[in-house]
């Protein structure tokens, strides 16, 4: 029969999964404020937690993120499906950003955008002073995630999504003067070369360059991951004749063992290798 303090410490848990199915992405000091337990408590608790895989820590950002659905989540499906491909993800990013050298971002797709959901940006060498962001939404019809995603859909599925974001300014297609045949000529573009890059609109604003590739969970793509680098370096093509057969095994890596989550996972505990 369980003692009062483990039954204690059960609560003191699920408080926690409660406050960050609530808050989103917290630190320590913010889970101390929100669920009044003693910072001591909370980093055994936590602890005990990330290591059974209730609750990941962001590998750049060290917020601490919940991976499972709770009654106070705001989106249980994505919260669940996002826990699975950041667990999945992290060993071949982190492989990926050894052997390339480069951050490297993973893309969720969510309601007509793509979110970056974990980088490896704090990991570089190379880490550029910006862009280690994470929990940002960017248009999917200029990023190189948004658009190595849109290149695995149908042309219906497609347009929907132009249609679902168009009265969106800042998620439009719209916003950067994209008309539906623009965009299917960038997409067979995708499709040829086999990665998706930054368009003009969004490279006018930023020093950076990024090449994407889609993640799938089964046969649907759910995101992408991305390799970037300063834009004054070199272009895309030279880019990708380096690194993109690494990028393309990191994503393929990563859609087999989310097509196939109970093998990945008795994997990744017996190695380790997701432990934050």
């Amino acid at each position: 029969m369980p003692t009062a303090e483990q039954v204690r410490a059960l609560y003191r848990g699920l408080d926690i999964l409660e406050f960050l199915g609530t808050e989103g992405p917290s630190s320590l000091h913010q889970i101390h404020l929100g669920t009044r337990l003693p910072k001591s408590s909370l980093r055994r608790l936590l602890a005990t937690l990330v290591e059974r895989r209730f609750v990941r820590v962001g590998l750049t950002d060290g917020m601490y993120r919940s991976n499972i659905a709770t009654l106070q989540a705001v989106n249980p499906r994505d919260s669940v499906l996002i826990g699975r491909l950041v667990e999945v993800a992290r060993p071949h990013m982190l492989e990926l950003t050894q052997n390339a050298r480069w951050p490297v971002n993973l893309h969720f797709f969510v309601n007509g955008r793509m979110r970056v959901i974990e980088t490896t940006h704090g990991r570089s060498p190379f880490a550029h002073a910006a862009g280690g962001d994470i929990e940002v939404d960017v248009n999917i019809f200029v990023a190189a995630s948004g658009l190595a995603y849109l290149a695995c859909l149908k042309e219906s599925e497609v347009l929907d999504i132009v249609k679902l974001v168009q009265d969106d300014e800042m998620a439009s297609a719209e916003r950067y003067g994209i008309t539906p045949k623009m965009l299917k000529t960038m997409l067979d573009q995708v499709r040829n070369s086999g990665y998706g890059m930054r368009k003009a609109p969004q490279l006018r604003k930023l020093d950076r360059r990024a090449i994407a590739v889609a993640v799938h969970s089964g046969q649907r793509p759910v995101g992408a991951l991305a390799i970037i680098w300063p834009k004054k370096l070199m272009d895309e093509d030279e880019f990708a004749a380096l690194h993109l057969e690494k990028l393309q095994r990191a994503a393929a890596a990563i859609s087999t063992q989310l097509a196939s989550p109970a093998r990945a996972s008795t994997r990744a505990r017996s190695s380790g290798a997701i432990r934050p």
